[in-house]
């Protein structure tokens, strides 16, 4: 806490040093006509903050600052200050207060308006934000773009994906935008527009809607071809339109490319594959893909399937084989488990030590802020990026 507040008050005395020094070198060429020293606004708002006083202070700021060119930045900077700290009805009145001037040039106030929504988006009046969101993409060229992009977080946010598309196109270069280059905001709006048609496609795939579902997924096909989620929702639509074959051959080529996924393909291919052959024809499938990947979820699939097959020892010693070659915890406790009574009551006991941290412990990870769980999310809970949650792979398995 007292960190915090430290932090708060050095920011604005910060905020209030630079503008005083800029005040003092401008005061050594004194020029006719020149506006008032506005210092003692300072000093008293400074003095309300270093008493932990922050409503006295936007008080003072908004009543005795006067609003014009000069002092607009320390106006902006308070009230994003206030809106960081969580006093967003502080920012609100901030940047209220300065709309309410209309002598500001119009770009200026384009800049408040877009400040004034991201206090609405703080406070959670979505709804709010999106007029004035609008405004400014329509009125902006200088604010467009920003403006856009919490439009779309908006919609995002609220689900909408058709609204959510129709933004990020707006968003796309208009030429060139379907390659892959080195500017990363056409490349995370493309994935994003994938992702927002894959959300269409599952809620379609649910109300059993298959040709608009088919629709949908060649439309996502076009900004992330070859993607994990796409290849899924294609075989699930397979899967539902009785395409077994297709479904499979999917599955198939998706365990080949992504294997550190295998854990999360595996259900589906499975049952794709009860639809179109037996057992034998089962196990030998896993087999071609484990000789080709070091996946352990594959390992200890395709071991239950030698067990049941062939004989527990034959299933112990695939296992073994593959554990001796790539231990995880994964396959050492299918190892112990085909082991059986073998190895006694102390090997029994560390496979459930072995079991319960798998089932406590993170399975996924985001690459780009580090999140993890044990749930796989399209979309980073913590940092909002689409696609950027994998497998842990380590000693664990996968």
């Amino acid at each position: 806490m007292e960190a915090s507040i430290t932090n708060f008050l050095l920011l604005f005395a910060a905020v209030a040093v630079g503008w005083l020094l800029g005040r003092l070198g401008r005061s050594k060429a004194p020029q006719s006509g020149a506006p008032p020293d506005d210092s003692a606004s300072y000093y008293k708002g400074l003095n309300f903050l270093l008493n932990e006083q922050a409503d006295e202070a936007v008080l003072t700021v908004v009543n005795e600052l006067p609003v014009r060119l000069e002092t607009l930045p320390t106006h902006l900077a308070l009230g994003n200050l206030m809106r960081s700290k969580g006093e967003v009805e502080a920012a609100i009145r901030i940047h209220q207060n300065l709309l309410s001037r209309p002598s500001l040039p119009r770009e200026e106030l384009h800049k408040v308006h877009l400040e004034l929504a991201r206090d609405y988006i703080s406070a959670g009046l979505l709804d709010r934000a999106e007029r004035l969101l609008r405004d400014l993409v329509e009125e902006s060229p200088g604010y467009r773009n920003e403006a856009l992009e919490h439009l779309r977080h908006i919609y995002q946010t609220e689900k909408e994906w058709e609204q959510a598309i129709a933004v990020a196109m707006r968003l796309l270069p208009k030429r060139g935008w379907l390659r892959r280059g080195s500017d990363k905001g056409p490349v995370a709006t493309q994935v994003s527009l994938c992702h927002y048609h894959c959300e269409i496609v599952e809620r379609l795939l649910h109300e059993g809607d298959l040709k608009g579902a088919r629709r949908e997924l060649a439309k996502a096909q076009q900004y992330e071809p070859g993607s994990l989620r796409l290849g899924l929702l294609s075989a699930q639509l397979s899967l539902q339109q009785g395409r077994s074959s297709e479904a499979l051959s999917c599955l198939q080529d998706l365990l080949r490319s992504k294997p550190a996924w295998a854990m999360h393909i595996l259900p589906m291919f499975k049952k794709a594959f009860a639809e179109v052959g037996g057992a034998e024809s089962y196990m030998d499938a896993l087999a071609r893909l484990g000789s080709a990947t070091d996946s352990s979820a594959l390992a200890v699939e395709l071991a239950g399937s030698i067990a049941r097959l062939e004989g527990r020892d034959a299933g112990r010693e695939y296992i073994r084989a593959v554990a001796m070659r790539r231990p995880t915890l994964r396959t050492l406790s299918c190892w112990l488990e085909l082991s059986g009574d073998e190895v006694g009551p102390a090997a029994a006991q560390l496979r459930e030590v072995i079991e319960e941290i798998l089932a406590t412990r993170s399975i996924y990870q985001c690459r780009q802020c580090g999140f993890s769980g044990r749930k796989l999310h399209w979309l980073c809970p913590s940092c909002e990026q689409w696609g950027t949650i994998a497998p842990i792979r380590g000693t664990q398995g996968d």
